[in-house]
C-alpha cells in the first residue's frame, strides 16, 4: 500500500487563558498529518502535552526521523506493528494512526464510527470544564461563557483555591460537578480534608488530585473516601486492571495517551470489564481529534469532549456543540 505522510504545525489561539494547577497558557500549537493514497485523504491531530514531555518541536523532529519509513509502500495490515516499532511519542503517534484509519474509512465509504464496527454516533452530553481562576471571577465566567446549557461541568483546582473555587461554582450552577486537580497534592491527609467539606450529593468525582507516582495515596484514599476518586494523568498507554480497580472508581482516556484508536478501545474495554467508570477526555484539540473521539462514544459513561470550544477560530467544523450536546456535523 503506497501512503504518503505529511506533516505540519498550526498555532491555535485560544478565546481565554486556560490555566491548570501546573501551567498556563493562551494559544496551542498542535501537529496534523495527512494520509494521501489513490486520491483519498485522511487527517489525524497530535496535541502535545508538556507534562509528558511532548512539545510542537519535538513533534517535528519525530516526524522528520520517521517520515522515510513512513512513506516506503507497505501492507495495511502491519500497521499496527509498524507503529509500534516507531520511537516516538503517544501524539504523534495518535496523529498517525488517526489519520491512517480515517483514509481506510474514507476507502471504505464509511465513517470511523462505522469502520471501527461502532454504531452511528448519538448526540451525547459534555462538560464544560472551568480553568483555574480566583473564585471572584467565577461568575462572571459563568454568565459570559453560558455554562447553564451544560449538564455538568468540571472545575480545575489548585490546593490553594480548591474549596472556595468548588463552593462558589455550586453556588451558581445548580447540576452536578467535577473536581479535576491536575495532580495539586501530594499530601493525602489534606485531599482527605477537603473531601470532606464537601456537598457529596453534588459531586460527581475528584480526578487525579495526587501526581501518578503516588500509587499507594491513590489506593489509601480510594478506600476511604466518599466520593469518587478517578485516574486522568494516571492512565497512559497500558492497561493495570488490578491497580486500577483498587485505586480508582472511573478512568479518563484520552486519545492522545494511547498512542492508537485500537489501544484507546482496549483501555476503555478493560476498565468496564472491572466494573469502572469511563470518560473519553481530550487535550486542548480541534473538531479533527474529537470527531475521532466522538467516535467511541458508545464505551464511555461520560464525555469530556470540550477542547474544541477554547479555540478561537476552530479550523474544521466536524462536530457541533448546542446546549451542552455534541454530535458530528454533516457536510
Amino acid at each position: 500500500m503506497n501512503i504518503q505522510f505529511y506533516f505540519e504545525l498550526r498555532e491555535l489561539p485560544l478565546r481565554y487563558e486556560w490555566k491548570l494547577s501546573r501551567n498556563s497558557y493562551s494559544s496551542k500549537i498542535n501537529g496534523f498529518v495527512t494520509a494521501q493514497c489513490n486520491g483519498f485523504e485522511g487527517h489525524g491531530e497530535a496535541a502535545p502535552n508538556i507534562r509528558y514531555e511532548e512539545t510542537p518541536a519535538s513533534l517535528q523532529l519525530e516526524f522528520d526521523q520517521i517520515k522515510e519509513k513512513l512513506n516506503a509502500p507497505f501492507e495495511h495490515n502491519i500497521w499496527h506493528s509498524f507503529l509500534d516499532g516507531l520511537k516516538i511519542c503517544s501524539a504523534l503517534k495518535m496523529a498517525l494512526d488517526m489519520a491512517f484509519q480515517n483514509l481506510l474509512a474514507h476507502i471504505s465509504g464509511k465513517t470511523l464510527a462505522d469502520y471501527l464496527g461502532f454504531q452511528p454516533i448519538r448526540s451525547r452530553s459534555i462538560c464544560y470544564t472551568i480553568p483555574v481562576m480566583e473564585p471572584d471571577r467565577i461568575s462572571e465566567f459563568i454568565e459570559k461563557e453560558n455554562l447553564s446549557r451544560f449538564s455538568w461541568l468540571k472545575i480545575k483546582v489548585n490546593q490553594e483555591l480548591a474549596l472556595p473555587i468548588v463552593n462558589e461554582v455550586l453556588k451558581l450552577f445548580q447540576g452536578p460537578i467535577a473536581i479535576d486537580g491536575n495532580e495539586a497534592w501530594t499530601e493525602k491527609e489534606l485531599v482527605f480534608d477537603f473531601i470532606h467539606k464537601l456537598p457529596k450529593d453534588r459531586i460527581l468525582f475528584l480526578e487525579q488530585p495526587f501526581p501518578s507516582a503516588l500509587r499507594a495515596h491513590y489506593e489509601w484514599l480510594a478506600e476511604k473516601s466518599p466520593i469518587e476518586i478517578w485516574g486522568d494523568e494516571s492512565i497512559l498507554n497500558v492497561a493495570e486492571p488490578e491497580y486500577w480497580k483498587v485505586a480508582f472508581k472511573g478512568i479518563n482516556v484520552k486519545l492522545m495517551k494511547t498512542g492508537t484508536i485500537a489501544n484507546a478501545i482496549h483501555l476503555l474495554k478493560v476498565a468496564r470489564t472491572i466494573g469502572l467508570k469511563t470518560m473519553i477526555g481530550c487535550m486542548v484539540e480541534t473538531s479533527l481529534g474529537i470527531s475521532a473521539a466522538l467516535s467511541l462514544e458508545s464505551l464511555a459513561d461520560y464525555m469530556d469532549l470540550d477542547g474544541f470550544l477554547l479555540l478561537e477560530n476552530e479550523p474544521f467544523g466536524l462536530v457541533k456543540e448546542k446546549n451542552g450536546m455534541v454530535e458530528l456535523s454533516l457536510k
